[in-house]
């Protein structure tokens, strides 16, 4: 059998608790493999980028006493590794945006004739997406947790073939892995921070729209990208942050996605 990660033959694998797929002894820990699944994880030991920094503050969370077992400096916000990712990511988030420039391949001439306009509305677009991995790593990190953005093997894969594809778009190259040990409600403030910063900036950017001297083409449709992503992501399954959002307040996620959906249709009838 091979390594689900890595490809690696593997004599005897080791099956992932949280995900059910098989490992080799190097990528079996859930951290290891950029586990989806890593949030069900209520405590474990800290990562090695960490483990020099070790520190053991307390917080108290609606009553509940929380152990941290470490907590990130600030000279370690991120790494050589999570830029990577993030390059590798915000590459392929912006090939999408530029295919959704025209049907079947007329994007690729549409990007020959205005470079300048194709490239400025793919960047734009890629922005939405990095604003919402980013607002899932300042949360974590406000509660003392570590979390980088790692690329996901079937997320990227997919992103990747969504270029190419004229009716599927998935923009899902990865996502931010949080480490460390916290509760229901930390995990649940920390999902809804993406989504919640998706429609902040849906509002800002309809709003300007409607403004003569900001009224853009480009913009009204990065309003409506935004509130697509805050809405896909607050689907209560799976790897979605809905599915999180949910577990921990079933009233603030019905809240969101009710607001998400209100907008939605507003951007697309005006």
């Amino acid at each position: 059998m091979k390594c689900h990660y890595c490809g690696k033959e593997v004599t005897l694998p080791f099956k992932c608790p949280f995900c059910g797929q098989y490992f080799c002894e190097d990528h079996r820990l859930p951290e290891n493999h950029n586990c989806p699944e890593l949030w069900r994880v209520r405590t474990r030991s800290p990562p090695p980028v960490e483990r020099e920094h070790i520190s053991i503050p307390r917080r108290e969370v609606k009553g509940s006493s929380v152990m941290y077992p470490f907590k990130a400096t600030r000279e370690e916000w991120t790494s050589i590794t999570e830029i990577y990712h993030l390059t590798i990511g915000a590459v392929a988030v912006m090939a999408v945006g530029l295919s959704l420039m025209g049907q079947g391949f007329s994007w690729v001439a549409f990007i020959i004739q205005n470079p300048i306009a194709a490239f400025s509305s793919a960047f734009f677009f890629m922005i939405l997406f990095i604003s919402h991995e980013l607002a899932h790593k300042i949360s974590a990190k406000h509660f003392g947790l570590w979390a980088e953005f790692r690329l996901n093997i079937i997320g990227i894969s997919l992103t990747i073939l969504s270029i190419f594809s004229p009716l599927i778009k998935v923009v899902s190259p990865g996502t931010v892995v949080v480490s460390g040990v916290a509760n229901r409600e930390v995990i649940g403030k920390i999902a809804f921070a993406g989504p919640l910063t998706n429609i902040i900036l849906a509002f800002l950017l309809y709003s300007a729209s409607l403004h003569p001297l900001f009224s853009s083409t480009n913009i009204a449709l990065g309003a409506l990208l935004s509130i697509w992503i805050a809405l896909l992501n607050l689907i209560p399954a799976g790897m979605f942050d809905g599915a999180k959002i949910f577990w921990w307040n079933k009233r603030v996620w019905a809240a969101s996605f009710c607001i998400s959906l209100i907008l939605l249709v507003l951007f697309l009838l005006f």
